[in-house]
């Protein structure tokens, strides 16, 4: 800021007065390095008043209007009288008539035309120094003549005195006339016409612009059409302006514009406008519309249709107004292009916007985007879903570059290698699984162009990887990897196949001790770095040491124990609190003790030196050794019992064949199915697909857990105990969501079984009936043969005893099932339901089995379905009991 000061225009500054463009910054600085006094740029109307109101100006360097309203009139108003105040220098853009027009009028000092390809802005030097040397108190009344003005004109130009008198024409007037100066200067103002330069017809028109001008003081613009000298048919865009000494009003300024070219472009762009998809208006530099197309009418209709001359602001709503005003003006003070996206809200919708800036206005093309701005709000919530989903799945996402190198680290699989998302990027993988050449060999395969599906072991996990290579003009440009975590399955699988292979020898033993010698010693091969120990029973139910990992007992002494106090139905974990110390493995601290029956014949105990170190799968494998060590300890230590037991043994190892060939069975598909979809997945970077594969990982979870549930219940029933029926019905219809049906429970008796096992039974056939046999359903595999209708009573469930035989039935009154599946539905794996698994009636059936029943599906001449169990034996003492067991 330099403060006002008294004196000549010496001491004064040079003020340049132009909006903030790329011109401005350069024109400062030459004038700052050109003169030794302060240079100020004033970029707004306000800035401007303040600078002449505030500080001494020794020159006005005026470059065109300002945007916010200040014009050459006001500037020169401002500055002071013209014979007294600072001199004005006019520096206009080349075309810039109108503001010469009013230059010529309002009497500046100097008018220069700047020369686009002239960085040194010479002229403009030369001009501000020949004003600034002139003393204030010599400068003549009159300013410089309009003769410069006029003359450094590219357009024609011509001055009229107060008798519309012809006083002076440029040499551009001439080329256009075809008359010399000389037969014009003088003449009334109707030579022009007789020149050619108006036409005759519309004489009476343009004498009265000038007649206005002369009187009023205004500004007129008028459009003539005329063929010029050389027989050419023109088109000019006539501006009259009032010249004078600043109060009265002595001539008249017209300046012509041959716009002939304009007008055949503006024709030609409005032809192309029209033809465009795009809607597209033009503004001028008040921001009235002057152009819009059928698009763009089609657009603004949906509200309202702007009128030619209109301000776009008030057209467009002031909540709307915000960012365009902002927008718009930014192209018009920088003079470039801006390119965004706004939301409407009187239309309801996204419209991309690109604006083109020009000294005489803007010109807007904008589209609807709606439809993509949704989609992609859309996919923008897809992916974020997607991410949760991808964030969350059991699995490690991997992508590594040409050299090996992490890209990527993703999903919740990281948990169990202790790792964050992300953590190991920028590493190469061949350092970080050095120590494990199954991983390094997988993706060095990967790298070299191969597809690799193989299963890694890591830090005492199991995984199964897949790995796809990128391809970038025939050359590996990345790696993609999925691995899953399949620690679970494998040592379920190895474990069924380990005691696939022992069973036999635990068959062929001919001792106890030998069958608890075989039992400890393939404990550690199905939980790893456990400890066992196995204890029987006497006939008073003490328990004494047989055999453990370790090498002996500390001691050999029995532990007495109550009756049946070291059974129980199935595996358990026990506080190593509540554990008596002499029944743990020797040497073994049972920070974490699994406790397995082997029926009445005692005890196997199982321990780590880890807390919280057994596995789910761990239970469920040492639960088939206990049944299978039970069962050759029974048939060891009732030699005369083991022919009639023979079948029953090769039936255990049929089992575990069955169980192995069912568990690889049914997860063939499934797993099939997530590597089919995590491919599709590699292939394309669709996420949808690892849903996909997330949802087959969690089928074979189901069905691991229904495989081993149907492991459990094949096991003969060894120690049968009485069991009331009755009670067990009740209970079990308790435990069965049920709906409207309704349970009709006939006299029962007491059998001898296993009442855990019977439970199931019954619940698994209520359940059956409620969702397969209900009327309203006909999608499963109970079905009605065709042409049947089911009935229109609600389900209703019966239970009562055989009339003929020994033994019980459970009936429902629902769609039946045809014939052709009566034996069917008891196969493993049928269904027909989309997420069932098809072992409910398996389960029944094998139950039956293993209480020596036999099971059996009819439909009763009333409808429905009856299952008929025949049992061995029965106790024929009927049972009412509703009470809970």
């Amino acid at each position: 800021m330099f403060p006002p000061s008294a004196g000549g225009t010496s001491v004064g500054a040079i003020l340049y007065v132009a909006a903030d463009g790329v011109v401005s910054g350069p024109v400062v600085s030459t004038l700052r390095d050109a003169f030794e006094r302060p240079v100020e740029r004033a970029e707004s109307a306000a800035a401007a008043r303040s600078a002449l109101a505030e500080r001494t100006v020794s020159c006005l360097v005026a470059a065109a209007d300002l945007p916010d309203g200040l014009d050459l009139d006001a500037l020169v108003t401002a500055a002071g009288d013209a014979r007294v105040g600072p001199p004005v220098v006019v520096y206009a853009a080349a075309g810039d008539e109108a503001l010469a027009a009013r230059a010529v009028s309002l009497g500046v000092d100097d008018y220069l035309v700047r020369d686009e390809t002239d960085d040194s802005h010479a002229a403009l030097v030369e001009s501000v120094r020949g004003v600034l040397d002139r003393d204030a108190d010599d400068r003549p009344a009159e300013t410089r003549s309009y003769r410069v003005i006029v003359e450094a004109m590219e357009d024609g130009a011509f001055v009229l005195d107060e008798d519309c008198r012809v006083e002076y024409v440029n040499p551009r007037i001439e080329a256009i006339t075809g008359r010399a100066s000389e037969t014009l200067r003088g003449e009334r103002f109707e030579s022009l016409v007789d020149a050619g330069l108006f036409p005759a017809d519309e004489y009476e028109r343009y004498r009265d612009a000038v007649s206005r001008v002369l009187s009023e003081g205004v500004t007129e613009r008028l459009d003539v059409r005329f063929v010029d000298a050389g027989g050419v048919s023109r088109l000019f865009e006539l501006s009259l302006s009032p010249a004078g000494d600043g109060e009265t009003v002595t001539g008249v300024v017209g300046i012509p514009r041959d716009v002939t070219d304009r007008e055949v472009a503006t024709t030609q762009r409005g032809e192309l406008l029209e033809r465009m998809t795009d809607a597209f208006f033009a503004l001028d530099t008040d921001w009235r519309f002057v152009y819009l197309n059928d698009r763009a009418r089609d657009v603004f209709n949906e509200v309202r249709e702007p009128e030619l001359g209109e301000r776009i602001w008030d057209l467009v709503p002031s909540p709307d107004s915000a960012e365009l005003y902002e927008k718009y003006h930014e192209a018009m003070r920088t003079q470039e292009s801006v390119t965004f996206e706004t939301y409407s809200e009187p239309y309801d919708g996204w419209f991309e916007v690109r604006a083109y800036p020009s000294p005489s206005g803007l010109s807007v093309y904008f589209r609807d985007v709606t439809t993509r701005k949704r989609y992609l709000q859309a996919l923008e919530s897809t992916n974020q879903r997607l991410e949760t989903v991808l964030q969350n799945l059991p699995v490690i996402l991997s992508a590594f570059d040409a050299e090996g190198v992490f890209t990527m680290s993703e999903g919740a699989g990281l948990e169990s290698l202790g790792r964050e998302p992300g953590e190991v990027v920028g590493r190469s993988a061949f350092d970080l699984y050095d120590d494990t050449p199954a991983a390094t060999d997988a993706i060095a395969r990967g790298l070299s162009g191969e597809a690799v599906d193989t299963r890694i072991e890591y830090r005492g996990a199991v995984y199964d990887a897949w790995y796809r290579p990128v391809f970038d003009d025939g050359e590996v440009s990345k790696l993609l990897g999925v691995a899953i975590d399949v620690t679970n399955r494998a040592r379920l699988e190895d474990g069924l196949r380990t005691l696939q292979a022992v069973t036999q020898d635990l068959i062929l033993t001919e001792s106890v001790e030998e069958v608890a010698a075989l039992a400890v010693d393939i404990v550690p091969e199905l939980v790893p770095d456990a400890a066992a120990a196995v204890w029987l029973a006497d006939d008073r139910g003490a328990l004494s040491p047989a055999a453990s990992t370790a090498e002996q007992f500390d001691s050999e002494t029995p532990i007495e124990t109550a009756p049946g106090g070291f059974e129980s139905d199935a595996v358990s974990r026990v506080d190593a609190a509540d554990v008596d110390d002499r029944l743990l493995p020797p040497e073994s601290d049972g920070k974490s003790v699994l406790r397995v029956p082997l029926g009445s014949h005692g005890l196997l105990v199982v321990s780590t030196d880890d807390d919280g170190a057994f596995l789910d799968v761990d239970e469920d494998l040492l639960e088939l050794l206990g049944s299978t060590v039970t069962s050759a300890l029974s048939g060891t230590v009732r030699e005369q019992e083991l022919r009639n037991r023979e079948a029953d043994l090769a039936a255990a190892n049929e089992r575990l064949d069955d169980f192995v060939s069912i568990v690889a069975h049914d997860l063939r598909n499934p797993l099939a199915v997530a590597t089919g979809y995590f491919d599709l997945g590699m292939e394309s970077g669709e996420r949808a697909h690892l849903e996909r594969a997330a949802n087959a990982v969690d089928r074979m979870s189901e069905l691991v857990e229904e495989v081993l549930d149907l492991a459990r219940q094949r096991t003969p029933v060894v120690d049968a105990k009485p069991v009331d029926l009755a009670r067990v019905v009740d209970h079990a219809w308790r435990f069965v969501d049920t709906g409207d049906a309704t349970l009709v429970r006939e006299e029962l008796f007491v059998v001898e079984g296993d009442d855990g096992r019977l439970l199931r039974l019954f619940e698994n056939l209520f359940r059956n009936a409620v969702e397969h046999g209900s009327t309203s359903r006909r999608d499963t595999p109970d079905d009605p043969a065709d042409g049947d209708t089911p009935p229109d009573d609600p389900l209703a469930v019966r239970v009562g005893a055989l009339d003929d035989r020994a033994g019980f039935y459970v009936a429902d009154n629902g769609v039946g099932v045809p014939e052709t599946r009566r034996e069917q539905v008891f196969d493993h794996g049928y269904t027909t339901m989309p997420r069932g698994t098809g072992y409910g009636l398996a389960i029944v059936r094998d139950i039956a089995d293993a209480h020596g029943w036999s099971v059996s599906l009819i439909e009763p001449a009333e409808g429905g379905a009856r299952f008929e169990f025949v049992t061995r034996s029965t106790d024929r003492t009927t049972t009412d009991s509703a009470g809970s067991d």
